[in-house]
């Protein structure tokens, strides 16, 4: 890996984690995409979990609506669905 690329990754992470806590929510999905299409990215996954510790009510049972972890699921859910996709068109079928 090249230090530009390094570099890109580094700077995507910072801008998706500062999103999670300052920006709109759609921003941090804009940074977990473009971070997921390019990498196998777990920063983002990390970050839906730091999404729903900052953004989860502190009190939930376990059958309200409210307590389901959607940002953590929808990241894992982003991650792995990415992953054929990414391998497909950044590295071509003739050399897997």
């Amino acid at each position: 890996m090249s230090l530009r690329s390094n570099n890109t990754r580094i700077l995507l992470a910072a801008a998706l984690f500062t999103s999670v806590v300052f920006a709109p929510p759609w921003l941090a999905a804009v940074f977990a995409f473009a971070l997921a299409a390019r990498w196998r990215a777990w920063e983002v996954v990390a970050a839906g979990i730091f999404m729903d510790f900052l953004w989860l009510p502190t009190s939930v049972t376990f059958l309200s609506f409210e307590s389901i972890p959607f940002a953590t699921l929808i990241s894992i859910l982003t991650v792995v669905c990415l992953e054929p996709l990414r391998r497909q068109l950044l590295l071509g079928p003739g050399i897997l």
